[in-house]
Order: C-alpha cells, then structure tokens, then sequence
C-alpha cells in the first residue's frame, strides 16, 4: 500500500511538472504572439492623400505621426450619390493630437424652407457630421456631380435656435459643354452691366443645377451635427442667404442689441460709449468689428508690430443662467453681457492669446486672473471682471475661440496671427451654449 501510495505520488508530480512546463511554455508563446501583434499594431506615417475609413474616423495615433510637421495632409471619401469630399489638415497647426471624425452624410432634401430664410436662395446642401472637437481648422472641398447656378456661398450652423455664418464658401461650377454654349449664344454683343442684368434674370428663372460639376471650397470650425451650404447667384443674391442670420450679421445699429448666448463678437452688432458704434462682423467669430477705444497697453507703440487682431470678452451666457449665479456677483455682469465689446489692438509677432488677454486687460482696467497649469503646459484663465469658473454652476468657466474655432490646447499655447478674432466666452454647460460640443 505504501507504494501505491509513493507511486501515486510520484506520477501526480510528474504530471504537476508537465503542466508547469505547458502553461510555461503558452505563456511564452502568448507572450511571443502579443509582441508580434505590437509590432503588427505600430501605426504608419499619415500619407500625403488618404482614403477616409468606413467609419470615419482618423484616430490620435496617426495624427500623432504628422503633427507639428510642416506639411498639409489630405482625407478623401465619396458617397453613393456620386459626392467627392476632400479634408486638408495643416499638420504644422496640430498641436494636441485627437480623433477626427470626417465622415459626411450630404442630403438636398427638404430644404425649401431653408432656402426661403435665405431670400430664396438658389441652392442649398445639409452636411450631417459625426465628429467632436477640432484639432486645427481644417479646409473642406466637396466636388458634386451637378453645376449649381449659385456663384458663392455660405456655409452656416445652428447656434440658439439661429443660423450662424461658419465661414464664406468658394463656389466654382462647370456647366457641361454644350450647354454653356446654348447659354452664351445671345450675349456676345452686349455690354458687361446688360450681361449681368440678363444673366441673373435667366438664373433667377431657371434655378435648377445642371449637368456638370461644381467644387465647393470652405473652412470648417466644427465637426459636429448638421450644417448647410447656401448659394446665391449674385453678390445681391447671395447677402440674401445670410438674411436667415440678420441678428448675426454685422448690420450697424444706432442701439446697443447686446449679444447672444454665445457672446461671439461675430455674432452681434452692438454700439457702446467709446465705441465706433459698428460690427464689421461675420457669424461665429469668423471676422472683425472694430472699436477707437483699445490701443496697445500704456498707449505705447509696441516695438516692431505692425500687427493687428480683434478681441472681445462676453459673459452674456450668464444672463440666462442669473438663478445660479453665485450671491454677490450679480454686479459684475453687464447688463448687455459685453464686458469689452469687440476691440482691435496690436500685438507683437509671436505672442500668445494669453497675451493679448493680458494686456487688454490691464489697459481697460478690467480685473483678470490666470495660472500656469503643468499638466497641460499652458496658461488657464481663472476669472475675468471677477466672475470666475463655477461662479454660475458645476460646467461653468471662461473659454477662447479663434475665427470661430475653439482650439484644443491652452491660450497660452496658441499664437496670434494677423486678423485674427478671439473672443473670450463664459460658459454655463460646458461649452455647449457657446458653441462649442467637443466635451460631449
């Protein structure tokens, strides 16, 4: 008994070291299987043209490849309808990596009501996007196998329950051969105003595309929900298309309109004392209004500049939000939300928005406050005019938008260019009530 017993034993040993030597030897392996799917798994160098996958979406990684690079990278897709569409990414813009989503879904339906806001404009296109927050503003061309009669274009966004201008659209058609022949047989003769009238009375008939193609060329300052294209055939025509954004439209007023919930300086007109008491100002930021009031800081000349921007800072948000704001701060909100309306100053070649901040700032006597974050290497604005973040709730803080964009890294990380608008806006949800959805 006693050896069956050692017996026993000895094979219940034997087959305990088998087993050690097995899983070992799996663990190896799996080991050796997981390293080569690494090596499989390493991301490829973004290629000067690429296809868009099937959902979309270019990831972090492979923006990583080309980032900082002084070089532009183009995405290419195509729908079933025919539709080409073609991002360029400014790869030297790209400061902090993230996933894009390009896919576009295109629709011309059930837009006549869109197109009657617009003064009946001619042609009109929705893009339903998928994405989230941008990581510079990239250039969008989408080619259509038909030739619209439109001869520019807007590209615009709902904001507030109005339509925002996003940024002018390029608008090239090439109607097919024969046609355009058809069209130019009557005109030769005639002098250039009796040529135009005559064209745009046919268009104004015949709005219809027509065989050909027409290439329509834009920036994009976001990359979510739905957004439109509308055409107009002359430059009368097309000031039409943006009467369905009249409140966002720059118009010069002889009274204050305030501003709306965004507190987009591109967004309102508005007149207050010291000011030039007009907006020269485009949708969503996209362009300036002007003001004598702000010069340079100590109104000192700023050596070697020559450059200007605009700036505005809003807190109109709050306005809609008074219930939660905290006691004691009511007396910094403006009555219009504007705590500088849109001002152009000067600045010095590479310097940053934080910059620019301060220093407007201090020359208009308006408190602010800042600090150096590590873990994003940046400048974060703390409180401006004393109304800091969650002041007016949980998802409440001061962002910065540029020419409608809202970067994806700190102020003090970005450099101001010539022309640019910033605007400073107070949030109540995130982002969201400002125009910006890359938090959700």
């Amino acid at each position: 008994m006693k050896r069956k017993r050692g017996l026993v034993h000895v094979i219940l040993a034997l087959l305990m070291s088998m087993l050690l030597i097995v899983s070992t030897g799996c663990g190896k392996s799996g080991s050796g299987d997981s390293s080569s799917d690494k090596k499989t798994d390493k991301t490829e160098t973004l290629a000067d043209v690429n296809t868009i996958p099937e959902d979309g979406v270019i990831t972090k990684e492979q923006f990583k490849t080309v980032a900082g690079e002084n070089k532009k990278v183009q995405f290419k897709g195509t729908t079933d309808d025919g539709i080409t569409y073609i991002w360029t990414y400014d790869c030297s813009k790209i400061q902090n990596p993230a996933d894009q989503n390009l896919k576009i879904d295109f629709s011309e339906k059930g837009l006549d009501d869109l197109k009657k806001q617009a003064n009946n404009a001619n042609d009109a296109l929705k893009m339903t996007m998928y994405g989230k927050g941008l990581i510079c503003v990239p250039d969008l061309e989408v080619q259509l196998p038909e030739a619209w009669q439109s001869n520019s274009a807007y590209l615009v966004k709902e904001q507030s329950g109005k339509l925002a201008r996003m940024s002018d659209v390029v608008v090239t058609a090439q109607v097919k051969e024969e046609n355009k022949k058809k069209q130019d047989t009557k005109t030769e003769e005639e002098d250039s105003s009796d040529k135009t009238a005559e064209s745009t009375t046919q268009a104004k008939k015949d709005t219809k595309p027509k065989e050909g193609t027409t290439s329509l060329k834009m920036s994009v300052t976001s990359l979510d929900g739905d957004c439109y294209i509308i055409g107009g055939i002359t430059e009368q025509q097309n000031k039409g298309a943006a009467s369905a954004n009249k409140a966002e439209n720059g118009t010069t007023n002889s009274e204050s309109e305030g501003s709306d919930e965004s507190g987009n300086s591109g967004e309102n007109s508005y007149n207050e004392e010291g000011s030039s008491g007009s907006g020269d100002v485009s949708d969503g930021g996209a362009s300036s209004g002007s003001s004598g009031k702000q010069d340079v800081a100590n109104d000192e000349e700023v050596s070697g500049s020559s450059h200007t921007c605009t700036i505005s800072i809003s807190c109109a948000t709050i306005l809609n939000n008074m219930s939660d704001l905290k006691s004691g701060k009511e007396e910094f909100v403006p009555s219009d939300g504007w705590i500088l309306a849109a001002s152009e100053v000067e600045f010095t070649e590479g310097e940053s928005v934080h910059d620019v901040l301060q220093r407007v700032c201090k020359d208009a006597g308006i408190q602010m406050e800042s600090s150096f974050t590590p873990a994003y290497n940046s400048a974060y604005v703390e409180g401006i005019n004393n109304l800091y973040e969650f002041d007016c709730g949980q998802l409440s803080g001061w962002m910065y938008n540029v020419n409608g964009w809202f970067p994806n890294y700190g102020c003090s990380k970005y450099t101001v260019q010539d022309g640019d608008v910033i605007n400073w806006v107070y949030t109540c949800n995130l982002g969201k009530d400002v125009g910006d959805n890359s938090m959700y």
